[in-house]
C-alpha cells in the first residue's frame, strides 16, 4: 500500500511541475512582468518565484566537473625589436636566420 502511494505522490508531483511549467511559459510570452502577470492569474510572486525555481531544480542536471590537463608552461624570454611605431616580440627560442630576416627588413 505504502509503494502505491508514493507512486501516485510522484505521478501528482509530475503532474503539478507540468502544469507549473506551462504556466511559466505562458507568463513568459504574455509580455507582463510577473508581478503584474501574478496580479491577472492570482498567483502570489513568491509561489510563482518558489515552483519556477522547483522547475529548475528538476529540469536542470547538476554540473559535471571535468578534469583538465593543462601542459605546464616554459617559463621563456622574449626577444623585442622595434623601429619608429612598429614593435615585433618573438620567442626567445626563434631560429636566427629569422631574426637576422626581420632586421634587414625593418632597417
Amino acid at each position: 500500500m505504502q509503494n502505491k502511494k508514493t507512486e501516485i505522490a510522484t505521478i501528482r508531483q509530475a503532474v503539478r511541475l507540468q502544469e507549473w511549467s506551462e504556466l511559466i511559459k505562458a507568463q513568459q510570452a504574455s509580455g507582463l512582468t510577473i508581478k503584474q502577470w501574478c496580479e491577472e492569474n492570482g498567483i502570489k510572486p513568491n509561489t510563482y518565484y518558489c515552483r519556477l525555481k522547483k522547475i529548475r531544480e528538476q529540469f536542470v542536471e547538476a554540473p559535471t566537473i571535468v578534469p583538465l590537463n593543462v601542459p605546464q608552461q616554459q617559463c621563456q624570454s622574449e626577444i623585442r625589436i622595434g623601429k619608429n611605431d612598429l614593435q615585433i616580440s618573438l620567442p626567445s627560442d626563434i631560429d636566427p636566420e629569422t631574426i637576422l630576416a626581420l632586421v634587414k627588413a625593418l632597417c
